[in-house]
């Protein structure tokens, strides 16, 4: 019973899948997450049996900070029960941040971000501030993934406008704190849950998120921003890491000794 409620309340396990958190996570890294950093919460799953149920925050232990590795999930907004979409970034900026990405380096409130030798190793080629990505947060901006901003991270109780030339901006970020598709474009009006509206009011407190394999990772540049009810926990350290490329052969040729039990 103690490690069942250790692991609903306190501590979670997360597998790495891909490199975008390289170096500083490799795929194939296993990790503890502490649930308890930030809030304390009623589990997502039933314990034991893993299927989701509605989860409440009970109180407040912190917040995230700049440079914190977290594990958060997107709301499912197509109200599908076996949706599950986790995903571990850093937090690069937070609720009322002004962030601006120069040539790869970060700053925020025009300083520029001390990154992890992690992130700084990842730093080489990069592209032209006059060269945009169709797939930027947000299209139109002229920006790119190395050249992005300035921006600035809202914070509850913002006042956002809503017209027909922005809603493309601030329609995700308003799905993600309703956890419902609740915004709807009807010509030249705009509704939230079928209320015509002018203006927004920022429920949550919001963060911009990147990975720190820089160049090779999806992260806030691409989706936007994250609320602080989509954070699971801050990442604690690696309990064991495999490189499954190597590990064909010997059941222990593809652990990573030196991995284990490392700090994030």
């Amino acid at each position: 019973m103690l490690t069942i409620i250790i692991r609903a309340f306190f501590l979670g396990a997360f597998q790495i899948p891909t490199s975008s958190m390289a170096n500083s996570l490799l795929p194939g890294d296993f990790i503890i997450v502490n649930l308890a950093a930030y809030k304390i919460k009623t589990p997502a799953y039933f314990p034991i049996l893993g299927f989701p149920i509605p989860s409440l925050n009970l109180f407040s232990t912190g917040k995230p900070e700049i440079n914190d590795v977290v594990l958060f999930s997107f709301p499912d907004v197509h109200n599908d029960p076996f949706y599950s979409t986790s995903i571990v970034k850093r937090i690069a900026a937070g609720p009322g941040d002004n962030l601006q990405i120069i040539d790869k380096r970060i700053y925020v409130n025009s300083k520029e971000s001390e990154l992890p030798e992690s992130v700084l190793k990842s730093l080489n080629s990069i592209k032209p501030a006059d060269e945009e990505d169709k797939v930027i947060y947000y299209t139109g901006s002229g920006w790119n993934n190395h050249n992005y901003g300035p921006i600035k991270i809202p914070a509850k109780g913002d006042t956002i406008q809503i017209n027909p030339e922005n809603i493309y901006i601030w329609k995700q970020l308003i799905v993600f704190e309703y956890e419902e598709k609740v915004v709807r474009e009807e010509g030249s009006v705009i509704t939230i849950e079928g209320k015509p509206v002018r203006d927004y009011i920022v429920k949550k407190d919001q963060y911009f998120v990147i990975g720190d394999n820089f160049s090779n990772s999806r992260d806030s540049r691409h989706f936007g921003f994250i609320n602080e009810d989509m954070i699971i926990g801050k990442a604690s350290f690696i309990y064991w890491s495999v490189n499954r490329i190597k590990s064909s052969g010997s059941i222990f040729s593809g652990i990573r000794w030196d991995r284990m039990f490392s700090g994030i």
